[in-house]
């Protein structure tokens, strides 16, 4: 696992830049409808990924936006139209300009997540292999980290970023600078144990999650 922490922007610029950069390729797709261009979902996905592909090579945005860029243009070369671009960009306009307290679960997350590297955490995300404790935060020790599994992210939030069980969170450093990020984007959590340098917190979901998956649950048992 690399530990490096690179130089991070403060959360609000980075929304900004995201929501810049979609804003921009949603205007563009427009003037190009509005051209007689890009009409049918096989069009429009083409445009798209040229111009995504465009903006790669130029260096159009902020280093900010970089993997964003990469990771649309992987995915609509790979799955083709199906990849749904035009969605994904619609999404993320809304989603980094909408209040912080509208937004979904993981991205509630997500942001406090980056206002801790700006802050000079690290965050890794580590395989359930890696899930060591102590031995993570040997690891870790010299630094601040937040540290979370994978399979914990990928099965514990639907695709809306709704968060319906609780996440597992390794925490090397001062408890309370988690603590603070979480409170302030009104996440749920609770220490479930304190050790020296480091603790293990668990992110959990609101209680109407909560509620609706233990009836989702109890009505599967009396099935």
């Amino acid at each position: 696992m690399n530990k490096t922490n690179h130089t991070a922007l403060p959360p609000e610029e980075s929304l900004a830049d995201l929501a810049h950069f979609a804003w921009c390729a949603l205007v563009r797709l427009g003037l190009a409808r509005q051209d007689g261009q890009a009409q049918s979902p096989l069009s429009i996905h083409t445009f798209l990924v040229r111009w995504l592909a465009d903006a790669q090579k130029q260096r159009r945005f902020p280093r900010s936006v970089a993997s964003d860029i990469d990771s649309l243009l992987r995915l609509g070369r790979q799955k083709g139209p199906a990849a749904g671009l035009l969605k994904r960009l619609e999404y993320l306009h809304q989603s980094c300009t909408e209040p912080l307290a509208q937004q979904s679960d993981l991205f509630r997350l997500t942001h406090a997540i980056e206002y801790l590297r700006a802050q000079g955490w690290v965050n890794a995300v580590v395989t359930d292999e890696e899930w060591l404790s102590e031995l993570l935060y040997a690891e870790y020790a010299d630094v601040s980290a937040l540290l979370v599994r994978k399979s914990e992210l990928q099965r514990h939030f639907t695709e809306e970023g709704k968060q319906f069980a609780p996440v597992e969170f390794i925490v090397v450093g001062d408890t309370r600078v988690v603590g603070y990020a979480l409170d302030t984007r009104a996440l749920r959590y609770a220490i479930r144990e304190q050790h020296a340098g480091w603790c293990l917190l668990s992110l959990l979901p609101s209680v109407e999650a909560l509620a609706a998956a233990t009836l989702s649950e109890s009505r599967v048992n009396v099935r």
